[in-house]
């Protein structure tokens, strides 16, 4: 393996050290490797895990999330809006970020929230574009034993990876399940019969509907494929790709050049307890840590918000009030029914004869172990999920009044915000826009205050908010680079999301009552049928009930400078000469689909602009 030690990590000159190497970053390292004459250092936090059941197997996920091993197990602020909860915040910590504990789910975004990244000010971020490199991320596969037309259909499951849209080369492999229940095509059925259409093709941009979505699974052995079996493990053989692991990035060393732009000039590490400094780099500092870690390193490095630096004891080096904030999330809350037909759930896997069966299974890549236990989605726009009053209202909430209380504390954010709500009102008016997901669970999952009963088994229909107008922050706690950031999302801020979050709810309680579905559905579990007596009740529950999706993005958008903006459409930190982002948290705008395609798009992108740069030198 390419890994070193910090006495060599500091002798070894490179011409870009990558700070996290999780799901952009190695991608981003990977492909700038591919040129022997690019040196590229990636320093990790994390380790690096070999061979760990609970990271690979696709039915163990979840298992890694709040192991303080995998999981830097972040949790939020009391959520004022929301009962004064605290929101667990699972970010991957090890090699890989967090591809190595996410619920694999390999999404395109809408062609519309693509184009408006560019109509934000970003010059050549837009949806072909960005189709481009999730081409080139992934290889694409269809089950080894060909749908029908008639399951292709009645699974909503795409036949054959058309190359327009899905890569055929690319190094994480992505795969349909090879094995589809009764309850999941009962619901596309229930879903058909309210009105929502099967929508296999969701490649195209148009995300609407019902899908049977390709997962990051790797169908040859039934394993995950993340940015370490992807991006590490082939390339392990390049002397010029270099990896210092379980060394904490605490900040970027920066110098004032004679034209006041700020110089990156090395990093500063802690590994074992100990302070060093790695200095030796001939272009730049490249931070991919994520979006809840990247703007915490920009603030301890100087680069952020002068008032709030200072009650930190740091200098300000480079006045950036949006570093940390427009933080957007996707939330969910859960709906559980009992069922009773032939389909043998996850349920049974807490029973020892049940682990062994499948166990036996896996060894054939086969049985529960061999894929994730959510095989269906139902992506929703506002106008199937409410009246037209509602939508208004929704609306409504996009405005500047809105604007200006969301950016209350920073006022030099509003012109920005205005911007991305302009875009989220026009996503409430278009049809093929997804405001909203119901996301599928065999059987009952791990949720909040409701635990299974021995022997029975379930169906759980998550319901997720994707446009959240709620805006939040991520900022220092302290001065100590070693304390945890502050992590602040502002859930339910805004009052729409919270209407949201209801009508989806309410959805999902009428796909349970609509044939074919209800016909197995024996009775509601959740929410409780206190919960049920009216629009406030409701409202009470979904408080005490959402769960983070995982998703963060924006603190460290990608605007110009003068609407908050952190970085430039070249993901250069404004305020400095060469030191970069490349993660989510550059995205300022949240997209209506598990965001693990576009991370590793963004550090797809990053590697040709860099190298494109080199050449012209």
């Amino acid at each position: 393996m390419p890994f070193v030690d910090v006495s060599t990590a500091e002798s070894i000159e490179h011409d870009y050290i990558i700070v996290g190497g999780g799901t952009a970053g190695l991608a981003l390292a990977s492909r700038l490797t591919e040129n022997p004459m690019i040196s590229v250092l990636v320093v990790e936090a994390g380790s690096y895990h070999d061979s760990v059941p609970e990271i690979d197997v696709p039915g163990m996920i979840g298992h890694a999330v709040g192991n303080p091993i995998y999981d830097w197990s972040f949790v939020t602020v009391p959520q004022k809006h929301a009962n004064n909860k605290v929101v667990d915040q699972p970010r991957g910590k090890g090699l890989g970020g967090s591809s190595l504990l996410n619920y694999m789910g390999m999404f395109h975004p809408s062609k519309a929230e693509c184009d408006a990244l560019e109509g934000l000010g970003n010059e050549g971020w837009n949806w072909e574009s960005l189709l481009h490199y999730m081409k080139k991320v992934c290889e694409t596969t269809v089950p080894d034993t060909m749908l029908s037309v008639g399951d292709a259909k009645r699974y909503a499951a795409i036949q054959h990876a058309d190359t327009k849209l899905y890569g055929t080369e690319g190094p994480v492999i992505k795969s349909l399940p090879r094995e589809w229940t009764d309850a999941h095509a009962r619901l596309f059925d229930s879903a058909d019969n309210l009105g929502i259409p099967r929508n296999p093709e969701t490649g195209t941009g148009t995300n609407v509907g019902s899908i049977s979505a390709f997962c990051s699974i790797d169908p040859r052995t039934s394993t995950r494929s993340y940015a370490v079996t992807a991006y590490l493990q082939p390339n392990i053989h390049r002397n010029n790709f270099r990896v210092l692991s379980a060394a904490q990035v605490t900040r970027v060393i920066l110098v004032r050049r004679n034209d006041a732009l700020q110089k990156a000039v090395g990093v500063e590490v802690v590994k074992d307890g100990l302070t060093s400094c790695i200095k030796r780099i001939r272009r730049d500092v490249i931070l991919s840590a994520g979006s809840l870690q990247t703007p915490h390193i920009l603030e301890l490095s100087g680069i952020g918000n002068p008032e709030l630096l200072a009650r930190h004891g740091i200098s300000c080096v480079v006045n950036l009030p949006g570093v940390g904030e427009n933080l957007q999330d996707h939330i969910s809350v859960a709906t559980i029914a009992e069922i009773d037909n032939d389909d043998e759930t996850f349920d049974v896997m807490k029973e020892p004869a049940f682990i062994k069966k499948h166990e036996d299974l896996y060894k054939q890549q086969r049985g529960h172990f061999s894929f994730i236990p959510i095989p269906a989605y139902i992506f929703l726009s506002a106008k199937q999920l409410g009246p037209t009053e509602a939508i208004s209202f929704w609306e409504d909430h996009c405005r500047s009044k809105f604007a200006e209380s969301a950016s209350a504390s920073s006022p030099s954010l509003r012109a920005g915000l205005e911007k991305q709500y302009k875009f989220q009102q026009t996503f409430m008016e278009d049809e093929t826009q997804a405001q909203a997901e119901i996301l599928q669970f065999i059987g009952h999952s791990v949720v909040p205050n409701s635990v299974p009963a021995e022997g029975k088994k379930y169906t759980r229909l998550a319901c997720a908010l994707m446009h959240p107008l709620s805006r939040g922050s991520v900022h220092i706690a302290s001065a100590d680079p070693l304390v945890s950031p502050e992590i602040d999302p502002n859930y339910l801020s805004n009052e729409a999301d919270l209407d949201l979050l209801a009508c989806i709810v309410r959805l999902a309680l009428r796909l349970y009552k609509t044939p074919p579905l209800s016909e197995i559905v024996k009775s509601l579990v959740l929410p409780p049928i206190e919960a049920l007596k009216d629009d406030n009740t409701l409202k009470e529950y979904i408080r005490d009930q959402f769960i983070s999706v995982y998703h963060p993005v924006g603190t460290a958008s990608m605007l110009p400078r003068a609407d908050g903006g952190v970085v430039d459409s070249e993901l250069r930190v404004y305020g400095t000469s060469n030191l970069r982002i490349v993660d989510l948290s550059i995205v300022p705008l949240e997209l209506s689909c598990h965001t693990q395609s576009v991370a590793y798009a963004v550090g797809e992108k990053a590697a040709d602009m860099l190298k494109s740069e080199s050449f012209a030198e």
